[in-house]
């Protein structure tokens, strides 16, 4: 009985969002209404304790809030500077192949825009240059939802793996766990799932594309790139997974696609891999339109991608421990301790630390001047930002407020454990030993309700994290599940097929959108499964 009760704001939430059609910023406030009033009256806690949670709620939101905002508003202002459509113009010309136009683009420079902005930016970006080039705006769609899958879990400079340690890093210590070293762990079994989905994510989005919008409707068109695909998933593997492992979350999306970006734009210019002869798809009208588009617009390729280059930079040079700076930028904070009078109610902000500050704002600064934009367009840059933001800012706020007070229900007059053990409790006893296969699934439905990542590992990761340790599974694995399952459940979220069936003109086809996409989802939710399961036969689980 307490585990349904306290799964009450949750069930309320699936209800609105997936049921009604709702938006997150309008159900996430509802969904803490909900639990306030399930706290006070069922659960016996007092309301100074429930609104001190809420603002430690509100405060901890920050860290992802400024990285959000700091990214957005450096993606607005590289394109009003036009920085964005030389970056585009580049690509324009590694091929004529459609398939190699479709890896190089849908994938490598989609990671790449995941790792530095994340939160739908991938899919405005680079669908709409898909279509420059000649793809249909269905096929576009299709590939960018699909291919935003592997590097998404470090998107914005790491900020939903980032969102998942933030729920459960209070947890660790009692556990008599070295933080830093779980962080990295879990950076690592994150990525190394995501990556292993590559080797087949990619070749297969091609074989879509040919057979559902090729001439000859044939997936066997895809075969001569395979050789290109399984090497793209190889060079971005291999550039991530010991980032992932040994620097950090921030830098593993960014990095590694930046160096799959440059591998294979070398590879396509020297013919290695290339397939024999050029598949195009029938109209050419786009593409001849996107050629002239860049033979208009001159920027130096250095000016356009110098923003990017700097937080490369900044990122790898304060996030390699061996150089000492990271302890140096994580000890500039501000701490609120007793928040409202409560004792365990605390909250402490690494500013120097957050990328949202450092290295974004710089960067932005960077991009204004040796842009030269003017007042005008900095003021219409930030205020379209904001705007896109709000949503986001809405919905996490409240989310953070949920799970805050979820966690720390157990101060309450009813001696009644918190909800969130209740409904941890609840779920290991209906799945039992089962739960590791369902784990994944959690994650994917928080990001299909929510529309992010991040918000699905706000929301679940510390359930997750509770349930294992009730089943005695390895926390560590099961919340990189959880992390794994938000990313790929960016292929069948309803904000992300909406926003990008708005961006190629083809609404009303959302519904054959999430059809065409399940499949690749279900691939690659047993392919998560399956290198989970070899992490534990082969005793390689990070300790």
């Amino acid at each position: 009985m307490l585990a349904l009760i306290a799964t009450i704001p949750i069930i309320l939430t699936i209800i609105l969002t997936v049921g009604l059609n709702m938006a997150a910023k309008k159900v996430l406030p509802i969904s803490w209404l909900a639990i306030v009033i399930i706290g006070l009256s069922y659960w016996g806690m007092d309301f100074q304790h429930i609104a001190a949670y809420t603002v430690m709620g509100f405060l901890s939101s920050f860290d992802v809030l400024f990285v959000i905002f700091g990214a957005i508003l450096l993606m607005n202002t590289l394109t009003v500077a036009g920085a964005m459509k030389r970056i585009e113009g580049m690509f324009n010309s590694i091929s004529k192949d459609a398939r190699i136009q479709l890896v190089i683009i849908g994938f490598a420079f989609s990671a790449f825009i995941e790792g530095a902005a994340g939160f739908g930016t991938p899919a405005a970006l680079c669908a709409p240059l898909l279509i420059g080039l000649g793809f249909p705006p269905m096929a576009a769609a299709v590939s960018c939802l699909i291919l935003n899958s592997t590097p998404v879990s470090f998107g914005g400079a790491g900020t939903p793996t980032n969102a998942a340690i933030a729920a459960v890093v209070s947890e660790l210590p009692a556990m008599e766990i070295n933080i830093d070293e779980w962080i990295l762990a879990l950076s690592f079994l994150t990525a190394l799932g995501l990556c292993a989905g590559a080797f087949f994510i990619i070749f297969l989005v091609v074989g879509l594309v040919t057979k559902m919008f090729g001439k000859n409707k044939s997936f066997s068109e895809a075969m001569p790139v395979l050789p290109f695909c399984l090497f793209a998933a190889f060079v971005f593997s291999a550039t991530a997974l010991p980032i992932a492992r040994y620097i950090g979350t921030e830098l593993t999306s960014l990095t590694a696609s930046a160096v799959t970006i440059f591998v294979l734009l070398a590879c396509a210019r020297v013919g290695f891999l290339m397939p024999k002869t050029v598949w195009r798809f029938e109209d050419k009208k786009a593409a001849a339109k996107s050629a002239e588009d860049k033979n208009n617009f001159q920027m130096s390729l250095f000016k356009a991608w110098l923003p990017y280059l700097f937080i490369s930079l900044w990122l790898v040079v304060t996030r390699i421990p061996q150089l000492g700076i990271k302890p140096v930028i994580q000890s500039f904070s501000v701490e609120l301790n007793n928040l409202l009078g409560v004792a365990n109610a605390a909250w402490s902000f690494k500013f120097v630390n957050n990328p949202g500050i450092f290295p974004f704002i710089p960067a932005i600064i960077i991009a204004v001047i040796i842009y030269g934009l003017n007042g005008e367009q900095i003021s219409s840059i930030v205020k379209k930002s904001v705007n896109q933001c709000s949503g986001a800012f809405i919905a996490l706020l409240f989310g953070f407020a949920l799970v805050s007070v979820y966690r720390y229900s157990d101060a309450n007059s009813a001696g009644l454990v918190s909800m969130l053990i209740a409904m941890a409790s609840g779920m290991a006893n209906f799945a039992g030993t089962n739960y590791f296969y369902v784990s994944p699934f959690i994650g994917t439905i928080g990001a299909f309700m929510f529309g992010s990542n991040t918000v699905s590992n706000v929301m679940f990761a510390p359930l997750q994290f509770e349930t294992a340790k009730i089943l005695e599974l390895p926390t560590l694995l099961i919340v990189a599940l959880q992390n794994q399952g938000g990313a790929i459940g960016n292929m069948i979220c309803i904000n992300n097929i909406v926003a990008v069936c708005a961006t190629t003109g083809i609404s009303g086809v959302e519904g054959k959108l999430i059809r065409t996409n399940f499949i690749p989802w279900f691939c690659f939710y047993v392919v998560i499964i399956i290198t989970a399961l070899a992490v534990l036969h082969f005793g390689i689980l990070p300790k």
